[in-house]
């Protein structure tokens, strides 16, 4: 009623002058408030991207690139792969005498050639992958990298099953073993290979199987698992916003012969991701998402991760460690409340009163020989030597953009 009076009040002439030309203070007050918004988010966005930088520890370990490079090329065929945080991990294992050793994640043993040259002392090595082409490529350099004085395992497995595999490979006549590794991040040949089905970059099948031998496939959950797993699976494993639209047109999309190809699913992914700022950046992103939700799902990654944590830790030896280096937020998430879980407490040595004064002696005189350990947490199984994740120097993110994402965990036994 109140809207109808005003209106009245106005002659048609009035109302058509003011439609048509609107007074110039107004619009300059639009426009500034526009700009003010604006700056005020770019600040904003400056001002967390800083508090997100601050909250990192980052390595200040040299990257050389072409160091590495030269280190990891495996025979005749030049063929390389760039082991992500190679230093870091020498580092934490550099102090420590090394007589047993595992590589939970062996890939093409860049990370494990290295260990076995910095560490003559060792006598007993396993390396486990599921992955038969990385199995055949790290022959040639754990050869290399060894002598006659080490026993030399490995074996096409999943880390899953650690304790098992140590009994079978003799072991358990070990009292413990000294050092155990996990880099969960996939090698570039898994990557760069289209027939694998984990690149959102090329065309290849559905197939996205870490063990070639394993029968599920990401093509048999797009096109037979249940409506509400595929949301769930899109939702919880790949984070993405938009899973109810992606599961519906999922759905659809099997009425008209399903999806096959990485093509199909890049398609889909296309049509129905909202046009943003970047155009292409913004569906590569959402099919990133989809990718790493599907692998997941095809490897049962997530709960494989929390149980061999367990397993890993109690094949430790007194004094040995555990370092994991993971690569998505799901993964590190697990990794941290696994590494709380399994030493029983969580005081920092700085703060804690409780902490047993020879513990704490033994922590500080840990990390006065050790530049990279700051915080740790103590607990009466293990101390956990980083209290934040190692992330990789500014160095070699800019020269290895797939360690972008990497953190590195790491967690002593008592």
């Amino acid at each position: 009623m109140l809207s109808k009076i005003s209106s009245s009040l106005f002659s048609p002439k009035l109302k058509l002058k003011l439609k048509l030309k609107p007074k110039p203070f107004y619009s300059f007050i639009l426009s500034r408030s526009a700009a003010t918004l604006t700056v005020r988010n770019s600040k904003e966005k400056a001002k967390a991207a800083l508090a997100k930088e601050k909250r990192r520890t980052r390595s200040t370990k040299e990257f050389n690139k072409d160091a590495i490079i030269e280190q990891c090329l495996i025979g005749e065929s030049h063929t390389h792969h760039i082991p992500v945080m190679l230093a870091e991990v020498l580092d934490v294992f550099s102090n420590t005498r090394l007589t047993s050793f595992v590589d939970c994640t062996l890939g093409a043993a860049g990370h494990s050639a290295a260990l076995l040259r910095a560490h003559p002392e060792l006598t007993h090595f396993v390396g486990l992958d599921v992955d038969p082409l990385a199995h055949h490529m790290a022959q040639s350099r754990l050869h290399a990298a060894s002598d006659s004085s080490v026993n030399v395992f490995t074996v096409l497995r999943n880390f899953r099953h650690i304790k098992g595999v140590l009994r079978e490979t003799g072991s358990q006549q070990l009292l413990g073993v000294d050092g155990i590794l996990m880099d969960l991040g996939m090698s570039s040949m898994q990557v760069d290979n289209p027939q694998r089905g984990f690149s959102v970059l090329a065309d290849g099948p559905l197939d996205m199987r870490m063990d070639p031998q394993a029968s599920l496939k990401a093509e048999d959950i797009l096109n037979s698992w249940p409506d509400s797993e595929v949301g769930r699976i899109l939702w919880e494993y790949g984070e993405e916003s938009n899973w109810r639209t992606l599961q519906k047109k999922i759905v659809e999309a099997r009425l008209r012969g399903g999806l096959h190809s990485t093509t199909d699913l890049l398609d889909l992914i296309q049509r129905v991701t909202p046009a943003i700022k970047g155009g292409r950046q913004g569906w590569i992103k959402t099919a990133t998402r989809v990718f790493q939700a599907l692998r997941i799902a095809v490897n049962d990654e997530l709960k494989t991760l929390e149980d061999s944590l367990y397993s890993c830790f109690d094949c430790l030896a007194p004094g040995g460690r555990l370092a994991v280096i993971s690569f998505h937020s799901l993964e590190d998430r697990i990794v941290k409340q696994t590494f709380l879980d399994i030493i029983k407490g969580s005081e920092d040595v700085e703060e804690g009163e409780s902490i047993n004064h020879d513990l704490r002696k033994t922590i500080e005189e840990v990390k006065a020989k050790e530049a990279w350990i700051r915080q740790v947490i103590c607990g009466s199984n293990g101390t956990i030597l980083t209290k934040r994740p190692i992330t990789p120097s500014g160095e070699e993110e800019k020269l290895n953009r797939r360690s972008r994402s990497a953190k590195l965990r790491v967690i002593q036994k008592h």
